[in-house]
């Protein structure tokens, strides 16, 4: 809700006006006003600087006349001086023939013109003041009235709200004398106090404003007073109960009111703060029937969102799903279609998801349904709707790469490997972005689908131009392994460039390097590339440790199977329960049986089958052991037993 409400001045402009008119035309008051020629001489007589120390100080009647003269004379520094000196004489001994109200607002009413507004509101403070005393009661009502308004409109100006409003509660009581043209401006500045202290969170004063204002207000004022009291009152966070009925009874009285959506909404806030629970649940199904496309019935609704469906009530979400789903905003879709799932509506499922995927432009909603959503089931549905849309829907871009991120996230690669055969990297698709190519390109390679992975890898990289470390790394591993070895070696390079001083990018780029060596038959540089790896501190083990596996695969290679035996050997030494240990078990026992060693084979593979019988590798290593011939002395021993070569047995 947007309060409080712009008040204009313009009425109470006017009123001042007419106020300092009274005040320029008014009868003066005290020794003047007698007629004796005693006024004149006095102003004669005090002309000179008032003395505080003489022996003879002038009298009020005479202070006054000097008064007088000064502003006459547009002395209004000596006039100012003088009126603080009689001003003071009289609070402390009231003179029942002097009353220094006009003169006072005089004075401040021409240092506001003057842009003064410090002694404006000094002097016409003091003219308030003066009104308490006995000798204002010669003042016409209509007189006092005008002062009083004067007073309050340049305190409110300067920011007194709290003196302000006491001092249009003595204007607006019924014995002031106030007319009814008066009473509308004096309303309007209740209601400017009650805005301006609403935005300065002074609530006992925007309380006290509205409340006045609403006891005097006339029919077009009266809405924003009482809403504006039932505001102040809800702000505090005191009298929650209070507030509710305040905003219930406005709702009583104007229903038709631009604001009564939001009051509803403040309302039903209430309501629940005090747990008047189906007091509330009555006034949200209100708003829903009454003002359904309101920003109160969004906002509402919207509070749900991160709660239980079942905390909705059922008529609240049975109106819902009777909704226009075309009205709907992406968070009111997101939560209708939790409501559709959670009732088993199949066909407004259906209509919902296709809504929020033609909306949801930014994708944010998308990803957070996709996170409320309780049951996988439904999650799965959403994300392959909006992964393989029927040819009919338009889907946002950015809706769709939520799915597919959160399709990656969960590892959903079979269900991105299968979006990914509805189009190809050929064909133009404006809801494509570059993150869903990426993630379609991964799901391929986590599927074993490389080749078809190798396509998009490259459509990424060479057509939409993404130079990312990640994205060059997977595009140049698809090339080491099945594309041509120029190419590969310049993916490499380019990986090489992306890596920069990163030790482990470097050591990343550095297995591919060596891969690449591999299948180059150049086994010394692809032995001193992974060298580097195993040397590197910054490296995890299990980065390091298939390193070391890869260097005995080069000596295996080129049968060079006792330096083979060695590297394989190093794997457990650098990552001890790593998987590289359960490969590099198999290749040693194939390396010892390529010697005619075996015995030493057969502990190779018995260890792995007792250590490791869990592992992908088992299987193969007993039917290699069950492979071996007793005949040749080659009876499998038990890990831990001597082998027939035991200066060349396997480090356990």
């Amino acid at each position: 809700m947007d309060w409080p409400p712009r008040i204009s001045s313009n009425r109470i402009a006017v009123a001042i006006l007419v106020a300092i008119g009274v005040f320029a035309c008014a009868p003066r008051v005290g020794v003047a006003q007698q007629g004796d020629n005693s006024a004149a001489t006095a102003v004669e007589d005090l002309s000179a600087p008032i003395d505080d120390t003489a022996s003879t100080q002038p009298s009020p009647h005479q202070l006054y006349a000097l008064i007088q003269s000064h502003f006459a004379a547009g002395n209004l520094a000596d006039a100012s001086q003088v009126a603080r000196k009689l001003d003071q004489q009289l609070k402390d001994s009231p003179t029942p023939d002097i009353d220094l109200t006009l003169p006072l607002a005089q004075i401040g009413r021409a240092f506001q013109n003057a842009g003064d507004a410090t002694n404006a509101v000094e002097f016409f403070s003091r003219a308030n003041a003066a009104l308490e005393r006995p000798a204002s009661k010669t003042l016409p009502p209509a007189t006092v009235v005008l002062v009083r308004l004067a007073a309050a409109s340049l305190f409110v100006h300067a920011g007194r709200l709290d003196v302000a409003t006491e001092t249009l509660k003595k204007t607006l009581v019924a014995e002031s004398g106030i007319t009814a043209e008066q009473t509308p401006l004096a309303v309007d500045l209740c209601l400017r106090i009650g805005r301006d202290s609403l935005t300065k969170q002074d609530l006992a004063t925007a309380e006290t404003a509205y409340i006045l204002a609403a006891e005097h207000a006339a029919p077009a004022q009266k809405p924003t007073a009482m809403l504006g009291a039932a505001w102040a009152v809800a702000m505090s966070g005191k009298r929650m109960g209070e507030a509710a009925d305040r905003m219930i009874a406005f709702l009583k009285t104007y229903p038709d009111h631009p604001d009564a959506a939001r009051a509803s909404q403040a309302g039903i806030a209430c309501l629940k703060q005090v747990g008047r629970d189906d007091e509330a649940e009555a006034m949200i199904i209100e708003l829903f029937h009454r003002w359904p496309d309101s920003d109160a019935a969004k906002e509402v609704l919207n509070q749900f969102g991160a709660v239980d469906i079942d905390k909705i009530p059922e008529p609240l979400r049975n109106l819902v799903l009777r909704r226009d789903f075309d009205q709907l905003t992406p968070a009111m879709t997101s939560i209708a279609i939790r409501i559709a799932a959670a009732q088993g509506d199949s066909n407004a499922w259906d209509r919902l998801v296709n809504r929020l995927g033609k909306i949801d432009q930014t994708g944010q909603t998308t990803a957070d349904l996709l996170s409320q959503l309780p049951v996988a089931a439904d999650a799965e549905r959403l994300a392959l709707y909006l992964l393989s849309p029927p040819a009919t829907s338009t889907i946002q871009a950015k809706s769709r790469e939520s799915a597919c991120r959160w399709a990656g996230r969960h590892e959903r690669w079979s269900m991105l490997a299968l979006a990914s055969q509805s189009t190809s990297p050929a064909q133009q698709d404006p809801t494509r972005t570059i993150t869903m190519e990426r993630l379609f390109a991964e799901a391929l390679m986590q599927t074993g689908r490389r080749a078809e992975a190798h396509v998009w890898w490259c459509h990424v990289v060479d057509e939409l131009g993404a130079d990312d470390f990640a994205t060059l790394l997977r595009c140049a591993e698809t090339e080491v392994s099945i594309g041509e070895v120029d190419r590969a070696t310049q993916r490499v390079e380019a990986a090489t460039a992306a890596a920069g001083d990163d030790r482990y990018r470097t050591a990343l780029v550095a297995m591919l390097s060596a891969e690449l060596g591999i299948r180059r038959l150049r086994f010394d540089e692809a032995r001193s590339d992974l060298e580097s790896v195993v040397r590197s501190s910054q490296v995890d083990a299990s980065l390091r440790g298939r390193a070391q596996w890869m260097i005995g695969e080069t000596y295996y290679l080129q049968q060079r199977y006792v330096e083979a035996i060695e590297a394989y050997r190093g794997v457990a030494g650098i990552d001890p329960d790593g998987t590289w240990v359960v490969a590099s078990l198999v290749q040693a026992g194939k390396s010892f049986e390529q010697l005619g060693r075996t015995r030493d084979a057969a502990v190779c593979y018995s260890t792995l089958v007792s250590r490791h019988g869990d592992s992908e590798f088992a299987v193969l290593a007993s039917r290699r052991l069950a492979a071996l011939s007793p005949s040749d002395g080659t009876t499998p021993t038990k890990p831990g037993s001597p082998s027939n070569t035991p200066n060349k047995t396997l480090r356990r």
